[in-house]
């Protein structure tokens, strides 16, 4: 026996390994904002059901790379991709973003990813359709620092 595809199973599928990346930022986010507001490590590892150690490795997370911390256009795409924003609300705030793009550090031998790289490297959270409008709306931003 064969099951018909469906749009909506299919789209539920999908939101499941968007919902759990999402999850993971707003953890960091949590426990980062309980770090800064002077709670220890236990109090917040109970508020939100993880160990002690878990918290730890968060909140060093949080402080030694502080943009992890930062909405960027890859959260964007997990909440569309979760259900929890439309197409349009999607392509709005992707179409507005102040874009950052990748560049080599002085020597030449390591990548600096910008915030562009997050849309470029989004798989399937974007279409092909939805890359290419973003691509050309963001052309004059780029001005060559990158085709």
């Amino acid at each position: 026996m064969s099951i018909a595809y469906s749009p909506d199973i299919d789209r539920q599928l999908r939101a499941v390994p968007a919902l759990t990346e999402l999850a993971k930022i707003l953890k960091l986010r949590a426990v980062n904002a309980a770090v800064q507001a002077g709670l220890n490590q236990t109090e917040i590892a109970a508020a939100i059901g993880v160990t002690q150690p878990e918290v730890s490795r968060l909140a060093k997370a949080a402080r030694l790379i502080p943009e992890v911390c930062e909405r960027g256009p890859r959260e964007v795409l997990l909440e569309y991709a979760a259900g929890r924003i439309g197409h349009g609300a999607m392509m709005d705030e992707l179409a507005n973003w102040p874009y950052t793009f990748g560049r080599t550090n002085p020597t030449g031998e390591v990548y600096l990813p910008g915030t562009w790289d997050q849309v470029e490297r989004a798989g399937d959270l974007i279409s092909d359709e939805d890359y290419q409008r973003l691509f050309t709306l963001t052309a004059a931003q780029r001005g060559g620092v990158r085709a």
